[in-house]
């Protein structure tokens, strides 16, 4: 990992800040760390960061909070850490932006896995051949060179792994891709058995991309995963 990479741990427990500071400043990372969301952005206001660790409970907010302002103004990735179990807390990080989650207590190991996973999707490059194509599906266009997607002449605006996860449906059009598959192909790792993350991304497109009544662009596939139910047009961007 370059020691260019910069780790931004947001935690108000100065012994997880320490812990991981130690770790990762041992792997060539360049760490800093904030116990607050103003301490958050005082940091990220002064230093370019790539991947933010950010605890979902701080003494002044909440990392949900947080999390739209982070996404809007910064090009950090950002990976969720909570000590609460619940899904529904997961299900609301992911909802607003998180890259991952991760809940406490957690694996140093696997922290370094998720971090490297989630690098590699933010500065992966990107096949040329793949940058120059246009997917026209129904009324909707899906633009890799730009990374945009249009329905006619309005923009759709989708987050970076609602993109992700579009195109690896638009390249399999009328094919049925499972969860792992979808997860592997995203996220860089595979799925778990309670993990929803392919689940909540698959909601948040089917909201965005909803057509007229009695009519569905996916198809949940019981036991199998998901499908785009679309004939897809590929040409060249302009």
């Amino acid at each position: 990992m370059p020691k260019t990479t910069r780790l931004l741990i947001v935690d108000d427990e100065p012994d997880i800040q320490s812990l991981i500071k130690r770790y990762f400043d041992k792997r060539g990372f360049n760490v800093i760390c904030a116990g607050s969301g103003a301490e958050m952005e005082q940091m990220l206001a002064k230093y370019p960061v790539d991947i933010v660790l950010l605890d979902v409970c701080l003494p002044d907010t909440s990392g949900i909070e947080l999390l739209p302002r982070i996404k809007q103004r910064y090009r950090a990735a950002i990976i969720m850490l909570t000590a609460q179990a619940k899904i529904e807390q997961r299900i609301a990080g992911l909802n607003h932006g998180a890259d991952d989650y991760l809940p406490k207590p957690f694996d140093l190991a696997e922290l370094h896995a998720r971090i490297k996973a989630v690098l590699r999707r933010k500065d992966r490059t990107i096949d040329k051949s793949v940058e120059l194509k246009k997917y026209t599906f129904l009324n909707f266009t899906l633009d890799a060179r730009t990374r945009r997607l249009f329905n006619k002449a309005d923009e759709v605006k989708l987050s970076p792994a609602e993109y992700d996860l579009l195109l690896v449906l638009v390249k399999n059009p009328n094919t049925v891709l499972d969860r792992d598959y979808l997860m592997q192909s995203t996220r860089g790792r595979p799925s778990s058995a309670h993990d929803r993350t392919i689940d909540v991304r698959m909601g948040q497109l089917r909201k965005k991309l909803s057509l007229e009544p009695g009519k569905a662009l996916f198809s949940t596939i019981r036991g199998g995963g998901y499908m785009l139910n679309s004939e897809v047009i590929i040409l060249l961007s302009e």
